[in-house]
C-alpha cells in the first residue's frame, strides 16, 4: 500500500527529532502535500543554521520512500529577515565590466545565520521610481551615486529592502533561496510592482515594454515607419501598442484590444508617469542603437 503524506510527515519528523532538529522547524509554514502521483514536502525552519543537515535528512528520506513507489518533491528552506540594506556603487559584471544598473548590499538574518546577498537595480527602475515621485529626469550611463538631493541611495535601498522581502516571502516551489542565489535583479517591473499602480497602467506600461525589446523592436519601428509616425507623437504612437496586449490572465479576466481606450480609462498622474516613461524608453532606445535611426529615420526623427 503506497504511503500517505501522513506517513511521510511522520517519518521526517522522527528522523529530525533523532538528529536534534525538530526544534528547528516552523511547523506553521511547513507542509506535506498528496498530489495524487507525488508527495510535495515543504520543510521550513526558523533558524538557517542547520539548513544544511536538514536538506540531508529530507534527500535521504526522499531516497528511502523511492524504494517503496513514493517520489518525493522537496523544499527546504529558511525564514529570512532583512537587518540591513547598503549601497556599494555602480553594479559590474564578473569581468569587472559597468553594469547598466546600481549595486546594493543585503544583509540577511535567519536565527543564529547572517547571508549576505546582492541586489542589482537596474537603470529603468531608477528612472521609473523617479518618474514615480517626481524627482527629476534620470541620466543614464552615469557612474554618479544616486545623485543625493534627487534620489537617494538610502530611498532607492527602502525598495530594494521591500523587493527582497517579498521574494522571501514565497514559498513553495516559487520560494527564492538567497543561499544558492545570492544575487537578484530589480527591474523596472518589479519596481512597477513595488510602487503599485493600477491594472489598466499595468497592462499598458507592458505593452510599451515589449514594444522597445530586443524580440519586437523592429517590427514596431517598422510599422511606425510605414505610417509615417515619429515617436515624438505619443497619442499617434499609442494605437500601435494594441497589437502588444495580452498575456496571461486569470480566469475570467478579459483581453484588452485597444491601448488608446486604456490609456483613457487611466486617471492623469497615472497618464503623465505613462508618457515619461514612454519617452524616456525612446531615448534609451536612441542611446543603445543608434543605428535603427538609419533604418527608421521616420520613427526615430
Amino acid at each position: 500500500m503506497r504511503m500517505t503524506s501522513v506517513q511521510v510527515e511522520d517519518l521526517v519528523e522522527h528522523q529530525l527529532r533523532d538528529a536534534g532538529l525538530s526544534k528547528f522547524v516552523s511547523r506553521e509554514h511547513s507542509q506535506f502535500l498528496d498530489l495524487g502521483d507525488e508527495i510535495f514536502v515543504e520543510i521550513v525552519l526558523n533558524d538557517g543554521a542547520p539548513l544544511d543537515d536538514v536538506e540531508k535528512i529530507v534527500r535521504q528520506t526522499s531516497q528511502e520512500v523511492k524504494a517503496q513507489g513514493v517520489k518525493l518533491d522537496s523544499v527546504v528552506r529558511a525564514l529570512w529577515e532583512v537587518e540591513d540594506v547598503r549601497y556599494l556603487g555602480p553594479s559590474r559584471s564578473s569581468n569587472g565590466g559597468l553594469r547598466a544598473a546600481y549595486e546594493f548590499e543585503v544583509i540577511l538574518n535567519s536565527g543564529s545565520r547572517r547571508h549576505r546577498v546582492i541586489v542589482d537595480v537596474s537603470w529603468s527602475a531608477v528612472e521609473f521610481l523617479r518618474q514615480k515621485l517626481g524627482l527629476g529626469q534620470f541620466v543614464s550611463g552615469s557612474n554618479d551615486a544616486l545623485q543625493k538631493g534627487h534620489l537617494s541611495d538610502e530611498l532607492v535601498g527602502e525598495r530594494v529592502r521591500s523587493f527582497v522581502e517579498h521574494e522571501l516571502s514565497l514559498g513553495g516551489t516559487s520560494y527564492w533561496d538567497p543561499v544558492l542565489h545570492p544575487r537578484r535583479d530589480l527591474s523596472d517591473a518589479a519596481m512597477l510592482f513595488l510602487v503599485g499602480q493600477s491594472t489598466t497602467f499595468y497592462e499598458l506600461w507592458q505593452a510599451v515594454t515589449d514594444a522597445f525589446e530586443p524580440p519586437l523592436v523592429e517590427g514596431f519601428l517598422e510599422s511606425l515607419e510605414l505610417a509615417g509616425v515619429s515617436l515624438r507623437d505619443f497619442r499617434n504612437v499609442l494605437p500601435e501598442f494594441s497589437n502588444m496586449l495580452g498575456g496571461a490572465f486569470q480566469r475570467g479576466s478579459r483581453f484588452s484590444t485597444s491601448a488608446t481606450d486604456l490609456f483613457e480609462r487611466m486617471d492623469r498622474p497615472e497618464q503623465e508617469l505613462l508618457k515619461k516613461y514612454f519617452f524616456a524608453r525612446v531615448e534609451r532606445l536612441k542611446t543603445e542603437s543608434p543605428e535603427l535611426t538609419v533604418s527608421f529615420p521616420k520613427a526615430l526623427s
